[in-house]
């Protein structure tokens, strides 16, 4: 019997940590989570198991699950534990070619060049401080590490596919959108999709919906706000592309964890 599903942590906000764990440790979501989960195995044995199909996991491996993948990993057995990396986290728009698999799903990658695991190595370990600290400029510090992770694994994964050109060109349009709707229908038709064939490609892609994608785009662009300038709550929400102040607070708090002034309060503390 399955232990009680694993609750995950807020989608938004960068969590990662470095675990050691023995035979019995074991994480189960059927329903998967609503960001990003990258492993990277250190040493020992971990176990993934995912679509019913059981994977092994060893030193250089890297565990990759897009948002909404079912999944089922632990420590594989009794001898050393397995010590590994983890980080949960939503990507900024530039990461998405880097991020995409050669098929729908989970994937797994093998490092076995030792200079490439040297450099992710590095780079977890400059990016768990920052990602425990309070403010922005610790913010940016977590996922400029979390960055270069994903660009090494990229750049020795030759079988990689790139986001498809139309995908890519929506992504670019969201960034660009500033305070105009979002209309499915417009950008279908702008890169010669319907509008139900365009929603599934590109969060087949990108891993959640073009609206979701828009929304995380416009509290970027606020949290940026909130944190190098002064301008109120409401102006804020406003340049971000909100119309109500209220929902942006709300949906701001959902995405942070808290909201956008004891957001920028943390800030100028950490500052």
């Amino acid at each position: 019997m399955h232990d009680p599903a694993t609750p995950a942590p807020p989608p938004g906000i960068l969590v990662a940590d470095h675990f050691r764990q023995p035979l019995g440790y074991s994480t189960r979501r059927p329903n998967g989570t609503r960001d990003w989960l990258i492993t990277f195995t250190l040493g020992g044995e971990g176990r993934f198991t995912l679509g019913g199909i059981e994977r092994r996991c060893h030193a250089g491996d890297v565990v990759l699950l897009p948002p909404g993948v079912a999944h089922d990993y632990g420590t594989a057995s009794a001898g050393a534990p397995w010590d590994f990396y983890w980080a949960h986290f939503l990507p900024r728009p530039a990461w998405l070619p880097w991020l995409h698999p050669s098929e729908p799903g989970a994937q797994l990658f093998s490092l076995r060049d030792a200079l490439g695991q040297q450099r992710v190595v590095r780079a977890f370990e400059r990016l768990l401080p920052d990602a425990r600290a309070l403010g922005g400029w610790r913010a940016e510090l977590a996922a400029n590490a979390l960055e270069e992770v994903l660009l090494v694994i990229r750049s020795q994964i030759t079988a990689a596919v790139a986001l498809d050109a139309r995908v890519a060109l929506v992504v670019e349009r969201l960034g660009q959108l500033g305070g105009e709707p979002v209309s499915v229908a417009a950008l279908a038709s702008e890169v010669g999709l319907s509008p139900s064939r365009l929603a599934h490609l590109f969060k087949q892609q990108v891993g959640g919906s073009i609206v979701e994608t828009a929304l995380a785009l416009r509290l970027r662009q606020a949290a940026r706000l909130l944190a190098f300038t002064q301008h109120p709550v409401a102006a804020v929400a406003h340049e971000a592309g909100f119309q109500s102040a209220f929902y942006f607070s709300r949906q701001f708090k959902a995405y942070y964890g808290q909201s956008p002034s004891a957001y920028r309060q943390a800030m100028r503390d950490e500052g």
